[in-house]
């Protein structure tokens, strides 16, 4: 301030007073204008800059780590004289270091058809996470990241699924890298190992037949690597269907490696298997099927009166059947229908009541043509 000319009384004295606000304002000091620093008081007042708690000086800055909190804090700081400062609040963010469930993930043991996870989970920690799975394949000694691709799905979340691996991924280890927020530094989960094991190799054969005329059987045997679980680990479908006892056409094995058939087994078979590692495959398939003839087939002949008449015929071909039994002076003595579905589908007969001695079966056509004849002796 300049041309003030101040005026007084006699013996009186005098002053300039400025009141206004603000950082810095001018002083009247004997003529000279000069700048001093907003007070009251005596008290400067701080504005501005990083203000810590505790120290010797102000402004100046403070570095704090309080675990387990997060909030606000605010900073009062007094000068010289009576006065305080104004209140400054600032935020104050603690993030909270990551730990992992120390348990998981756990080691898996699976089939090459089959599919294992491996899980991690954060137990305390600020987040969000970012996961990362890597995989050993030398026994820990060097690691690399996890890629979704191939065998593998989940590679950059909790969970990783490994489905269908090779017997070759046997041994393999994994481990998670869990990242949460800065400036926390990763996590590495536990390692844990994957175990494949290969399903088993089976192998069935017929011998003596792979074609059968009625009185005949064959049988079906299997050689199986590793070996089967007991006797619960086979089982043999015909067509695709599971057989159980009694089965038609099935003499003995069910439920063994080792399947005897007469000529009403005819069909397709396959061995199911479970081995002592819990994996299960299904073999080759063989074909049984009936071996074509003319002839008439009676079982058993001689016969007390109870036997089973076959004549060959077209599969899947549905067809009516007549027996016509004539005694040894030509008399007919017995006469009946039958449905046949299948080659040397089996009639059956009851002659019990009648006389010992020797009999002629006559087989014919829905036409009534004779097809063949054959005998059988009752004792």
């Amino acid at each position: 301030m300049s041309g003030l000319t101040p005026s007084d009384p006699a013996g009186a004295t005098y002053g300039i007073a400025v009141d206004m606000t603000g950082a810095t304002f001018p002083a009247y000091t004997n003529g000279a204008a000069t700048t001093v620093t907003y007070s009251n008081n005596g008290c400067d007042i701080i504005t501005g800059g990083n203000v810590g708690w505790g120290g010797p000086a102000a402004p100046g800055s403070t570095v704090n780590n309080p675990r387990n909190f997060n909030g606000t804090v605010t900073f009062l700081v007094s000068g010289p004289g009576t006065c305080q400062s104004p209140a400054r609040t600032v935020i104050v963010t603690v993030n909270e270091p990551t730990v992992l469930n120390a348990n998981i993930p756990v080691s898996q043991t699976i089939c090459t058809d089959k599919v294992a996870t491996f899980t991690t989970a954060v137990t305390v920690g600020s987040g969000p996470h970012s996961y990362q799975w890597q995989v050993s394949t030398n026994n820990g000694v060097s690691w690399t990241n996890v890629a979704n691709g191939g065998v593998y799905s989940g590679a950059t979340t909790a969970t990783l699924t490994v489905t269908a691996p090779p017997v070759s991924m046997n041994g393999y280890q994994y481990r998670a890298i869990v990242t949460g927020a800065a400036p926390c530094a990763a996590q590495t989960s536990r390692v844990a190992t994957l175990t494949v094991n290969p399903l088993p190799v089976i192998v069935i054969s017929a011998a003596p037949y792979t074609s059968l005329l009625p009185g005949l059987q064959t049988t079906l045997s299997s050689t199986v690597t590793p070996n089967p679980a007991g006797a619960n680990g086979y089982s043999w479908l015909r067509n695709g269907v599971v057989l159980s006892s009694p089965a038609l056409g099935v003499v003995s094995g069910i439920g063994t490696g080792s399947l005897r058939l007469d000529v009403d087994g005819q069909g397709d078979y396959q061995l199911r298997v479970t081995d002592v590692n819990g994996c299960t495959n299904i073999s080759n398939t063989i074909t049984i099927k009936d071996s074509a003839s003319g002839k008439c087939f009676i079982y058993p002949n001689p016969t007390s009166g109870k036997f089973q008449v076959r004549y060959y015929s077209v599969a899947n071909n549905v067809l009516p059947r007549f027996l016509t039994i004539y005694d040894s002076k030509g008399d007919r003595v017995f006469v009946q229908n039958y449905t046949i579905g299948r080659p040397y589908d089996r009639m059956d007969v009851d002659m019990r009541a009648f006389g010992k001695g020797l009999y002629w079966v006559e087989i014919g056509d829905l036409n009534g043509n004779r097809l063949t004849m054959c005998r059988v002796v009752i004792q």
